[in-house]
């Protein structure tokens, strides 16, 4: 008798097996970003809005820069890769290339153009330094769960489906399935964390 009940266990357990590959298949197929995908989304929105900062607010933000590129240099690229292949697995190669170099080019074009706003332009550098110096701490953070933290204000190209994420240099907002860690206080901290306004 125990035969037969452990291949008929054996089976039920395969045909489960399969319905849940079944369902979780259509998840990349309807066009949804993974956390990891979203993440390096985030990534990347930081580190455009740095580079404006590099670009515009002055020689020590180029040296904090240049620092800060040096530091999360293998992270960056892996992060990097990351979305390109989101993209193309989301659009094709083609497609999937432009959507990305268009990504890059619209949030630096972003950030450039909220640093240029009449008045705003102080506050912008102000708010690079102090994402410089919690990214260049001495205990270097992970660098997926330090822009977490990080507010930055471009809106997400892609559908995360089931992981909302709002990526907004006034604040990161997620659903339930991500919840960012918030960056500790520094010293010198404004009495308004908004960074990057």
């Amino acid at each position: 008798m125990k035969g037969p009940i452990r291949a008929g266990a054996t089976a039920t357990l395969l045909l489960f097996v399969g319905g849940q590959i079944a369902d979780a298949a259509p998840i990349s197929s309807r066009g949804c970003a993974t956390a990891a995908e979203i993440s390096a989304v985030q990534v990347s929105a930081v580190q455009q809005e740095l580079t404006d900062a590099a670009l515009a607010c002055g020689q020590k933000e180029v040296a904090l820069f240049n620092r800060f590129q040096t530091i999360f240099q293998k992270e960056l690229r892996r992060s990097d890769a990351v979305m390109l292949a989101m993209f193309k697995r989301l659009k094709g190669t083609a497609a999937g290339n432009a959507a990305y170099d268009a990504y890059k080019t619209r949030a630096i074009a972003h950030a450039e153009m909220r640093r240029t706003v009449p008045g705003a332009a102080a506050n912008f550098c102000k708010a690079a330094e102090i994402v410089f110096a919690a990214a260049l701490a001495p205990d270097k953070p992970v660098l997926e769960d330090f822009v977490a933290g990080v507010p930055v204000y471009e809106n997400n190209p892609v559908d995360a489906c089931e992981v909302r994420v709002s990526v907004t240099l006034q604040g990161v907002a997620a659903g339930s399935a991500i919840q960012p860690k918030a960056r500790p206080a520094l010293p010198g901290d404004p009495p308004n964390p908004n960074l990057f306004p």
